[in-house]
């Protein structure tokens, strides 16, 4: 609260033509002056009254006549008030206050210590008590109450929803100017309810009788329009691209001050589907190695609960699963594109249809429970186990590499280098190897030589750096090994 006083305002104050009759409130709650609809001059606030914040106080009692809005104001009053609204007089706080709100008019009158509450909704029958309070001047001052019907859109914050694929008869006819190119204005509001961005085109194409405008708002403080003239012929349209769960406030006026009806159209391209897998219960089975090439996960959506000991809530991924059979060892996973948010991680579970509390993250360093862009664990026979992966910034290929377990190679004496590789391997074993194979994680072969020989050198400079399995087969048996070509 400023307490200071403007001189040049008790010259306003005193050259306001056009109140009602002068009119002082009640100096407590439970004594509030009935008001009605319209402007009141010369209120003086009494020392020593019952303000309900600490200070004197004016009180007025508002019962509506039916539902709808009203707007109180002391912009033109020149004094430094602050108004509040309650319920019931027996309340503990306000609904709703405002203080030092009011913006100067173009002409340069008006106050800004003054204050105003716009759109405030109120129920046909139901008493509302203002109470002014708090002026730090011992001038009287003037305000106003004005009452808006439901659906009755003059002003931003009393704004009518509009939905995708809808259209709307308007009308500015009987409206207010509040912004913008000199017209009345009405007011609508658009919320986006697609999870991820989409174009939207709101359009005064279809029908209009007079040269109608357009601007586009984030908030009702009417800052930085996007605004449209004469797209067709001299209509409006305007296409944004929208962020979700954010609200457009669309103001439609007329140019140059003037008026008429028009029709309102929204049309919304539509939203981008999820991925099949974007749920555990559509999770995609995968064994041997999986790649998921060009994956949007950031149209995926959230699971709706939480493992065990690891919190997703905020992670929109995608789901995979397979079952630990003999044979599988290590098993890594990775985001090959990453951007923006990333995460990796295994979970294990007793079926292969859990719920997501169910689940249990595997408990291993290279598994943690926080975003980044790869994993690791070892697997345990009999087990199920579940991958989510996110890449919020874009779509990417999901890698999944399944190592076989190799511990028990039945070629005690095949031994092959160096290992990582930067492309030649050498091979030797004290029989004949008769052929070798190599795999790629999908479990594609992309190599195959035959050696019959004891000693032989394998040229890998053909394939992309990677994990790869080397399956020797010697005497009619086979054995795999796991070989890195850097």
């Amino acid at each position: 609260m400023k307490k200071k006083y403007i001189p040049f305002l008790l010259v306003l104050l005193f050259s306001i033509t056009g109140f009602t009759q002068a009119q002082n409130g009640g100096d407590t709650c439970t004594a509030a002056v009935v008001i009605q609809q319209g402007s009141v001059s010369q209120t003086q606030i009494n020392d020593l009254s019952g303000g309900a914040n600490g200070g004197d106080a004016a009180w007025f009692v508002y019962t509506a006549s039916e539902n709808g809005f009203i707007n109180v104001n002391s912009c033109l009053g020149g004094s430094d008030t602050r108004v509040s609204i309650w319920n019931d007089c027996s309340d503990a706080t306000a609904v709703i206050s405002d203080d030092d709100s009011c913006p100067f008019a173009s002409d340069g009158s008006g106050s800004a210590f003054a204050s105003e509450i716009i759109g405030f909704s109120v129920t046909a029958s139901q008493d509302y008590y203002i109470q002014w309070d708090d002026r730090w001047d011992e001038l009287p001052f003037d305000w106003e109450l004005t009452f808006d019907p439901e659906g009755f859109n003059d002003n931003c914050q009393i704004a009518l929803d509009i939905l995708c694929g809808g259209s709307v008869e308007g009308t500015t006819l009987d409206k207010t100017d509040t912004n913008g190119v000199g017209g009345p204005d009405a007011f609508y509001k658009y919320t986006e309810t697609s999870p991820q961005e989409r174009e939207v085109t709101f359009s005064l194409c279809t029908a209009f009788d007079y040269d109608p405008y357009m601007r586009i708002y984030t908030s009702c403080d009417l800052d930085n329009p996007i605004e449209n003239d004469d797209t067709c012929a001299l209509g409006s349209e305007i296409t944004i691209t929208t962020l979700p769960a954010t609200t457009y406030y669309i103001a439609i006026e007329g140019y140059n001050g003037d008026t008429g009806t028009f029709t309102l159209t929204v049309d919304c391209a539509s939203p981008p589907e999820p991925p099949i897998n974007d749920q555990i219960a559509n999770a995609i089975e995968i064994g041997g190695g999986y790649l998921d090439e060009n994956v949007n996960t950031q149209f995926a959506t959230e699971e709706g609960g939480n493992p065990s000991n690891c919190t997703i809530d905020g992670f929109n991924g995608v789901w995979y699963y397979f079952l630990c059979t003999p044979g599988m060892g290590q098993t890594n996973a990775s985001i090959v594109t990453p951007n923006g948010v990333n995460s990796v991680i295994f979970f294990e579970a007793t079926t292969p249809t859990p719920a997501v509390t169910e689940l249990i993250r595997v408990e291993d360093a290279q598994n943690p429970c926080f975003t980044g862009t790869n994993s690791s664990i070892v697997p345990q026979i009999g087990s199920y186990y579940f991958l989510l992966a996110t890449n919020s910034g874009g779509p990417t290929d999901i890698a999944i590499e399944q190592i076989l377990d190799v511990e028990d190679a039945v070629f005690e004496n095949f031994t092959f280098f160096p290992n990582p590789t930067s492309g030649i391997i050498t091979l030797k074993n004290n029989s004949s190897i008769q052929k070798i194979e190599v795999r790629n994680i999908l479990g594609s072969v992309v190599l195959e030589n035959t050696i019959n020989t004891t000693q032989a050198s394998v040229d890998l400079n053909s394939l992309a750096s990677g994990s790869y399995i080397l399956s020797v087969f010697i005497d009619g048996k086979s054995a795999q090994y796991h070989v890195i070509k850097d």
